[in-house]
């Protein structure tokens, strides 16, 4: 049976979804402004979340973690890609802002107020129960906002980001993290 604290966290998760899927339908202009302040608004405003309980905390180790996973991980993919645009710096500063109010909305979602809410524990190696729920809800909003299941794929990266923010205890690692591929996907289209 479901805590009240869980039922709250999936009723909350469903009417983002909602919002999200009729933002990017209808309004798919403004949706890269509302989303993330809706993905922050909710745990802030109707659940009383500080900044420390999403994990707004230990900057510097979180901006270490961000950037060791991001040089580890990134190149990889966007050498495998097969298809590689030139990175074009007006492009690139034009969609980076984009790319970061989604990126500080999404991990303050799912990673800060999901862990919030939840206990957690090891499952097995290095997963943990709340990194594979969170990316599991991750990639079917994903799925279900742009009507697109392939788009579930997100699931991996997600678990990058669970591990990032469990291993450094701050947001600012996913953050980044998520950035930087949302980035690096922009330049090495599949």
């Amino acid at each position: 049976m479901l805590s009240c604290k869980s039922c709250s966290f999936f009723r909350a998760y469903f009417g983002v979804i909602l919002f999200a899927a009729f933002s990017v339908r209808f309004f798919p202009q403004y949706s890269g402004l509302l989303l993330p302040l809706v993905l922050v608004a909710v745990p802030v405003l109707l659940f009383k979340k500080t900044p420390y309980e999403l994990g707004y905390r230990n900057f510097l180790k979180g901006i270490l973690w961000g950037v060791l996973a991001s040089a580890v991980v990134l190149p990889l993919y966007y050498v495998g890609a097969p298809h590689k645009l030139p990175p074009d710096l007006q492009k690139l500063t034009s969609v980076a802002p984009f790319y970061l109010g989604v990126a500080v909305g999404e991990e303050t979602f799912f990673r800060g107020f999901f862990y919030s809410v939840f206990e957690n524990e090891k499952l097995f190696w290095l997963l943990t129960k709340n990194n594979l729920l969170s990316s599991i809800l991750f990639g079917v909003a994903h799925a279900l906002v742009y009507y697109d299941p392939s788009r579930f794929i997100v699931f991996f990266p997600s678990l990058v980001m669970g591990f990032l923010y469990e291993r450094s205890g701050s947001i600012g690692a996913p953050i980044l993290f998520h950035f930087l591929s949302d980035l690096t996907f922009q330049f090495a289209r599949l």
